[in-house]
């Protein structure tokens, strides 16, 4: 029990716990080219779960005798860690299997206990997926310019500062977006957008992102000397290599190039930004959404001083 516990605890030489096994430099490659299921890949890239300790933890969850209150603590935390990791749509619901399996050989009185510290809190009912401030209430549509823009051009209801302002979170714009000084640094800062842009502009760059590719978020496709192909955003170079992102959600995680092994560079007529990301939601939260965008985060924006419109 003590051992295998702390076998969980070794890292290796980058400080990871994945010991040895590498996450697929192929598979963030087809980020950026397979816009259907970029977005998923993406996210389960950007935090690979720790394999060898999932194993461990898994194997752990039927035993039954060992235990010392140290020793719970230690591993009953160690569930609420692992879903912060991203495994694909089954990894929560497998996690928390084996975290209920645990919590069969807990002692009653200290069920509510471990339950809480293993991360019960942070699923919903059914234990498949997270809570959430805000899903998109739907029934979501694939957006087309002219009817989005006819839609938040009608102006009718009134619009939400708060709801807006989840939904930007929910839709992963602020993933890749700053607004306010905050959010992240791979795309264009937001904060000025309804100053510069009309509601189609904003709308034609959400549903059709490949129109217009700014210089300095372009990506290259790389064509090495064997036939294949390498596509990602070009971060740094050096006289011997180049050092390529290729997933938005994890622009720090580099991979390298050797420019001997190309043939040929080109940049890429596909936008780093993945289309279909507003496709979830309904009109009113498509009004919510550009309203936000409109007023750079900022609730005192006059897009909020309409009659009935909740700027706060």
């Amino acid at each position: 029990m003590t051992k295998t516990l702390a076998l969980m605890d070794i890292k290796d030489e980058t400080g990871s716990h994945n010991l040895g096994l590498e996450t697929s430099t192929a598979s963030s490659d087809l980020i950026l080219r397979n816009p259907q299921y970029g977005l998923d890949i993406a996210k389960m890239l950007e935090k690979v779960p720790p394999l060898q300790q999932t194993f461990y933890a898994t194997m752990l969850s039927r035993a039954d005798a060992g235990w010392t209150p140290e020793l719970r603590n230690k591993y009953f935390s160690w569930f609420a860690n692992a879903f912060k990791f991203q495994g694909g749509r089954s990894y929560v619901g497998f996690i928390d299997r084996a975290r209920k399996l645990a919590l069969v050989h807990v002692p009653k009185d200290q069920f509510e206990k471990y339950n809480k510290l293993s991360g019960a809190d942070l699923l919903t009912a059914s234990g498949n997926d997270f809570v959430s401030d805000y899903s998109p209430k739907g029934p979501g549509r694939r957006w087309e310019l002219d009817k989005a823009v006819a839609i938040v051009d009608s102006g009718s209801g009134s619009r939400d500062f708060a709801t807006g302002q989840k939904i930007y979170s929910a839709i992963l714009c602020s993933r890749c977006h700053s607004m306010g000084g905050q959010g992240g640094d791979i795309g264009p800062d937001l904060t000025q957008l309804g100053t510069r842009f009309s509601n189609k502009d904003i709308l034609e760059a959400i549903i059709n992102p490949d129109k217009a590719i700014s210089d300095q978020y372009v990506s290259t496709i790389f064509t090495l000397k064997n036939g294949e192909s390498v596509l990602g955003r070009l971060v740094n170079e050096d006289k011997t290599s180049y050092s390529i992102s290729q997933n938005p959600f994890a622009p720090d995680q580099l991979r390298k190039i050797a420019k001997a092994s190309v043939a040929s560079k080109k940049n890429s007529t596909v936008s780093i930004m993945l289309p279909g990301l507003i496709n979830s939601l309904n009109p009113n939260e498509l009004k919510d959404l550009v309203a936000y965008l409109k007023s750079g985060g900022n609730q005192a924006n006059d897009v909020y001083k309409a009659t009935g419109t909740k700027g706060k």
